[in-house]
């Protein structure tokens, strides 16, 4: 892959080559067309707020999930997470956020139907993980092009 290969799930590449000179009379033209592939390409991120927290206080993991495949993760992919924090949280809040829609809004989770917690450690259950595909843009000048991820969010907040 390229910045110039075409990445929409009905793209396709093809190679073609010609073979020629001293003894072939007649040039030999051989070519193959590839599918892209059609498939989601996640990458995860973590990051805590505050950056120090006493003991009682508020702290908030944020799950920052991107796509930069040309297929979204749907629930019957049954995607999960999972991580374990260290101290365990207490009286948690879970919100998770698929921007894929016209106006994505905070879905507040609720443990044993969106998410199971036992001894710090949180799993999401299957089926609620979502995140949209991405989007292309060529260049109409150059033919590069730029990928725009699609992304999802997961925040959990606890008590220390």
């Amino acid at each position: 892959m390229n910045e110039y290969a075409p990445l929409v799930a009905t793209s396709s590449i093809t190679n073609t080559a010609s073979i020629f000179g001293g003894t072939i009379a007649t040039p030999i033209n051989v070519s193959t067309t590839l599918p892209v592939s059609t498939e989601p390409v996640l990458s995860i991120s973590k990051s805590v707020c505050p950056d120090t927290v006493t003991d009682n206080g508020q702290i908030t993991y944020t799950f920052l999930i991107m796509n930069r495949g040309n297929r979204a993760i749907v629930g019957s992919d049954n995607v999960t997470i999972s991580d374990t924090f260290d101290p365990v949280l207490s009286n948690l809040s879970v919100t998770f956020t698929d921007y894929g829609s016209a106006t994505p809004t905070p879905v507040t989770w609720s443990e044993n139907t969106n998410y199971s917690y036992t001894n710090g450690t949180f799993t999401s259950i299957a089926g609620n993980i979502t995140v949209p595909a991405a989007t292309y843009t060529q260049d109409a000048t150059t033919g590069a092009i730029t990928i725009t991820p699609g992304t999802s969010v997961l925040k959990i907040s606890g008590t220390i």
